[in-house]
């Protein structure tokens, strides 16, 4: 039995990891999952575990996962970077975007200037394509705006804290696409790389086939 914790991303919340938790739990396995929380809560959560956890991140919560890392390495047996941003030490998400040939995700941003928060345009496309057209209508509608400030983050030193790792790549993502995703775990290798026919939401495109990987990823770190 393991515990993972599963961290969302961007205009997230703990509902997008439903399907998973619920897979997970049925298995044996302990899950815990935040929702909308900020660097500081998820640390004292983390630290709060009486066993280290299987810490996943997806999309730009990999930058909050590698910083758990380091902060809190004894409690932390591995982490599972899922479509998600693993950078060295002085690289942010905008550094590696500019360069992606595959994302439309940048066209889709809608800014609102009053309330200094954007959204994304078109989720069932950018972030939902591979999920049934109910199902993805169901999770765009849950998308909440985000500041266009992201909330902060501990800069990483780059070592990760010498927490294991590995990541799911997703070869239909359409929002980070899949030579980036490649291009990070090749600069940063990881110990297993796993691929998923799926978007950026392989939790909801991919759900049993995600949870099989977490869990073999997580028996392989034991």
């Amino acid at each position: 039995m393991h515990t993972f914790a599963l961290i969302h991303a961007r205009w997230h919340g703990a509902w997008c990891w439903e399907d998973v938790a619920t897979r997970l739990r049925q298995a044996g396995d302990d899950v815990l999952v935040p929702d909308r929380a900020g660097y500081d809560a998820l640390r004292d959560l983390i630290a709060a575990q009486p066993e280290p956890v299987v810490l996943v991140g997806h999309s730009s919560s990999g930058m909050t996962i590698s910083a758990l890392a380091e902060e809190l390495p004894r409690q932390v047996s591995l982490l599972v970077y899922v479509s998600a941003f693993l950078l060295p030490a002085g690289l942010a998400p905008p550094d590696v975007m500019r360069d992606d040939p595959d994302s439309i995700l940048a066209e889709h941003i809608v800014v609102d200037p009053a309330s200094a928060t954007m959204t994304v345009s078109e989720p069932e496309k950018v972030l939902f394509g591979e999920c049934e057209p109910e199902r993805a209508r169901w999770a765009a509608a849950r998308l909440a705006p985000e500041p266009l400030t992201p909330p902060p983050v501990p800069a990483v030193r780059g070592d990760f804290g010498g927490v294991p790792r590995v990541y799911v790549e997703c070869l239909r993502d359409r929002a980070l696409g899949p030579a980036t995703q490649r291009r990070m775990y090749t600069r940063l290798p990881c110990r297993h790389v796993y691929e998923l026919p799926a978007d950026h939401s392989p939790f909801l495109s991919t759900p049993d086939a995600l949870t099989r990987h977490l869990r073999d990823a997580a028996a392989r770190a034991s």
